[in-house]
């Protein structure tokens, strides 16, 4: 069983503000006058990108992925390229002129973070030409600014050698809601998301509001979906699969808060599960044990855990995934 993951990659910096006489936190919003100076601290930089989280969860957990993607000749594509090699992970690049690479500038503060997002601009597209080997299953992910032909080809692709798609859409994709995600929505078997996202593809699909979770995945399941997953930060995560049954599982107090990456390693361990013929209620399990590990320290790929380690974690973790 083998995934082809398409989209975007990027750097990720993290930053930490120190204490600073300057800076503000209240209701949930931070406040910095304009010509203050405010010392910061860079903790790391990481690969990041929803695809290329996924791809390296996958890759982890023994599931072959490649992972096509979009780059130039600048310094952070040529750094994604060498850590990618580094990882032994198959690249497919389509070559795009840039001046500058993707990145986000992630500042974590005491109880979340904001992320300043820079997309190099490009006709993103998908050549099925690059592609030797047939894969089992598409994983479709966030793709940068001009996306839609990508999209379509990749359907195109899916369609005609009969691969199922599993969707993890970007921020760019659900803001359009565009006939082109419509119709990503409508082709994919699988759905990967969080809740808010999951609401709102419901209202673009023509459903009502809904903020219960099981009428909301009920209703999902309907509109052609064979298995949806959605995330629901501490509130954790529920799932529905072919028995048409919801399940639902908490998520333990995290021994760390490093929000970045984590919806993308209960993803891509949800992913492998089911890969590796595993049920949802495993497959929720694996998902909620690689978010824990990511969250532990800073950088979307840091923490994921891999093959060899993450029966022991769910184990040791003693989750109750309840029918609802």
């Amino acid at each position: 069983m083998n995934v082809l993951s398409v989209g975007s990659c990027l750097i990720d910096f993290f930053v930490s503000i120190e204490k600073s006489a300057h800076l503000e936190i209240s209701d949930g919003k931070i406040t910095l006058p304009l010509g203050a100076k405010v010392p910061i601290s860079l903790k790391t930089l990481s690969l990041g990108g929803n695809s290329a989280n996924v791809t390296s969860a996958l890759h982890n957990l023994s599931i072959p992925t490649a992972l096509y993607t979009y780059l130039g000749t600048d310094p952070l594509s040529k750094h994604i390229r060498e850590k990618m090699k580094e990882k032994e992970i198959e690249l497919i690049v389509e070559d795009i002129e840039t001046t500058t690479g993707s990145l986000s500038l992630i500042f974590d503060f005491p109880t979340d973070r904001i992320i300043f997002s820079h997309h190099n601009v490009a006709e993103h597209v998908f050549d099925e030409t690059k592609i030797h080997t047939t894969p089992d299953l598409i994983f479709l992910s966030s793709i940068g600014k001009v996306w839609e032909r990508a999209y379509e080809q990749v359907l195109a692709y899916a369609q005609k050698n009969n691969i199922p798609i599993a969707l993890s859409p970007g921020s760019l994709q659900l803001k359009s809601m565009n006939d082109v995600f419509i119709q990503t929505i409508s082709t994919a078997k699988i759905l990967l998301c969080n809740m808010e996202e999951a609401q709102r593809i419901h209202k673009a699909l023509g459903g009502e509001e809904i903020k219960d979770p099981k009428k909301l995945l009920l209703s999902l399941k309907e509109k052609n979906f064979d298995i949806l997953s959605i995330t629901d930060g501490e509130n954790g995560a529920y799932a529905i699969g072919s028995a048409n049954t919801v399940h639902h599982v908490d998520s333990p107090k995290p021994e760390g808060y490093e929000k970045t990456g984590a919806g993308d390693a209960y993803a891509g361990a949800f992913l492998a599960a089911h890969l590796h013929k595993k049920d949802i209620t495993d497959a929720m399990r694996w998902g909620i044990v690689n978010a824990l590990g990511e969250m532990k320290q800073p950088g979307a790929q840091t923490g994921q855990l891999m093959f060899s380690q993450i029966e022991h974690e769910v184990q040791n973790a003693n989750l109750h995934v309840k029918q609802l």
